[in-house]
């Protein structure tokens, strides 16, 4: 069975209302994510992954929400972890980045991001973390 940490970032500015998202392989908007690689921490992760997919340095805050999925051929954890960007609050304004990062309302982001195992007011609101399991087998066999 193949087993997977993945990390996500919630990048929420308050004084605009809005989430920093970026656009999949596949045209969806989603948070930043990535997997983890061996050797690093999934704060670690975190970090390089917002600063490849979105050029932007952050510090991470704490971890809002994690979810676990398991099939009979892989078990994923996925980390979704507040983030705050570090100096400026602006996207790079580069063609490719502009392309690939939005700033969305929150309503234009409740409607866009698949928050399939979180809502978005969940992650609005949360102070802390909450974790949700999906065993999609019976964990005997």
């Amino acid at each position: 069975m193949k087993k997977t940490i993945k990390v996500e970032g919630f990048i929420y500015n308050r004084k605009r209302d809005e989430i920093l998202a970026v656009r999949k392989k596949d045209l969806s908007w989603g948070l930043p994510e990535g997997e983890v690689a061996r050797d690093e921490t999934m704060e670690e992760a975190l970090i390089r992954v917002i600063k490849q997919e979105a050029n932007i340095d952050v510090s991470v805050a704490n971890l809002l929400h994690c979810w676990e999925r398991r099939t009979a051929w892989e078990h994923v954890c996925t980390f979704i972890f507040r983030a705050f960007p570090r100096g400026e609050f602006v996207i790079p304004k580069t063609e490719e980045i502009a392309f690939r990062v939005k700033w969305l309302s929150v309503p234009l982001a409740d409607n866009l991001l698949p928050f399939e195992y979180a809502s978005l007011n969940l992650l609005l609101d949360a102070t802390g973390a909450h974790y949700d399991r999906c065993n999609e087998f019976p964990a005997n066999q």
